[in-house]
């Protein structure tokens, strides 16, 4: 009887430490990625050549100074930057119901803007909003990096923001850690480092 009640306990142990993939866990407050999943837990890089692949720019844990969670979103405003856009075309793109972008979409500039207001309030589900869905289709086997930044005339300056309770506006960290390190990539084996291998703390103060 002791053996087995050793055997249960340790099997109880061992299923606190495997991670459970069926439901999103999000760590960092206020964090923008781009995923291959719009609840912000996919994989942040393709290899697919030739095909269209969407792209969800998703804002995770969106919560106020004194950490209490918001439950919906009504203007975002940041940057996708590309490093190259060999190759690259845009096939689609779809903001929240009501949204209305004001930024800079063209991705021959080697870039994408958003500065989107809503005329309702877009709602966080489980920790998450997708923000914008970007469709991209590349012909090309050029590695290609994106990072995510300020919009040319932030709401914050030199930050990423977005909007729940008026009028109070909360800065958006990159999920890379900085403006300058890549959130995902093309065509290139190993994708971009996933930020629980930082401290929140080292990554808030990189903004400040």
């Amino acid at each position: 009887m002791k053996k087995l009640i050793f055997a249960v306990s340790a099997l109880a142990a061992l299923a606190l430490l495997i991670p459970n993939t069926g439901f999103a866990q999000h760590v960092y407050s206020n964090q923008l990625g781009i995923y291959l999943t719009a609840d912000g837990t996919g994989e942040t890089g393709t290899m697919v050549i030739g095909d269209p692949v969407s792209l969800f720019v998703v804002l995770t844990k969106p919560t106020d100074d004194g950490e209490a969670p918001y439950t919906w979103v009504n203007f975002f405003d940041f940057q996708m930057n590309f490093s190259s856009i060999d190759g690259l075309v845009q096939t689609n793109e779809v903001l929240p119901p009501t949204g209305q972008n004001l930024g800079a979409t063209s991705i021959g500039n080697g870039y994408l803007e958003y500065i989107v207001a809503m005329g309702v309030d877009y709602p966080v589900t489980n920790e998450s909003v997708s923000l914008v869905t970007v469709g991209l289709l590349t012909f090309s086997d050029t590695p290609i990096e994106i990072s995510l930044g300020p919009a040319s005339q932030p709401s914050i300056w030199g930050q990423m923001s977005y909007l729940s309770v008026v009028p109070d506006l909360t800065i958006m960290y990159s999920a890379g850690g900085s403006h300058e390190a890549t959130v995902f990539t093309f065509n290139i084996e190993d994708f971009p480092v996933a930020l629980e291998d930082a401290s929140f703390g080292s990554v808030k103060a990189l903004y400040r």
